[in-house]
């Protein structure tokens, strides 16, 4: 018994652990209202993404520890990216389906250097401890 809980405890810290991060989202000092964010290991570990909040703020929970490749984007939201959603009601009570149209969204957009949204061209980096962490990301104009 004692060599399986001894097994058990060697394998979770080869393991490395995993991260809760958190934090806001600004560019050029002003917080983005939505988009993605998204930490590429540079390690070979999984990818983790979270949604960009419209107060600023995102969560990515169970990132593997290690350094990463900060990624974001907000194209996702540009209105003039994306068609309507079909026109629908959903019945009291329930959301639409279809999820936001470009008039939910157009307000929430805001357009941000490119590099940012590739692991290839992002500068943004991090290294993930294990834990509750916090991670501000600030990005500015090219």
């Amino acid at each position: 018994m004692l060599l399986v809980l001894l097994a058990l405890i060697a394998m979770t810290g080869c393991s490395g652990g995993t991260a809760t991060v958190t934090g806001t989202v600004k560019y050029n000092g002003q917080l983005l209202k939505g988009g993605n964010v998204t930490f590429v290991s540079t390690e070979g570990k999984p990818s983790k993404s979270a949604s960009i909040q419209e107060d600023g703020t995102y969560t990515i929970v169970a990132v593997a520890t290690g350094a990463v490749k900060v990624c974001v984007e907000t194209e996702s939201l540009n209105p003039g990216n994306r068609g309507d959603a079909p026109k629908y009601s959903p019945p009291p009570g329930q959301k639409n389906p279809y999820g936001k149209t470009k008039a939910d969204t157009a307000d929430l957009y805001q357009a941000i250097p490119e590099s940012y949204s590739k692991p290839e061209t992002t500068k943004l980096t991090y290294t993930v401890t294990g834990g509750k962490q916090t991670f501000p990301i600030e990005l500015k104009t090219e």
